[in-house]
């Protein structure tokens, strides 16, 4: 995981917290003024990894699944034939992935 990039809203300052720490100290202060700003929740982090990775194989699989429709209707190259008879072997493991992403994304909440 990056480290996340805060701002602090009284001083304007940005400063970078590594949200995965081995500390025990989970409050994040702003450097300079010392203002709370919150606390470090990595399951929070977790889920919304997994929420962001999710959202891209949906665009990924919608895009594939619309390609494999065009490409299976229409009378084209045999290369663009190929490519949409071979898209559902993408498209079953992308929809088995986004099962999965769900499912452990549930572990977290």
């Amino acid at each position: 995981m990056l480290p996340e990039v805060f701002e602090c809203p009284q001083c304007e300052r940005q400063f970078v917290v590594e949200l995965v720490e081995s500390s025990a100290e989970r409050s994040i202060h702003c450097p300079q003024c010392k203002r709370y700003l919150g606390e470090k929740d990595l399951n929070f982090i977790i889920v919304s990894e997994i929420e962001e990775l999710a959202e891209r194989l949906r665009f990924e699989r919608d895009r594939l699944e619309r390609d494999e429709a065009v490409y299976s209707m229409t009378d084209c190259d045999a290369e663009l034939r190929t490519y949409g008879g071979e898209v559902h072997k993408v498209l079953h493991i992308l929809r088995r992935t986004l099962a999965d992403l769900d499912s452990l994304k549930q572990t977290y909440r």
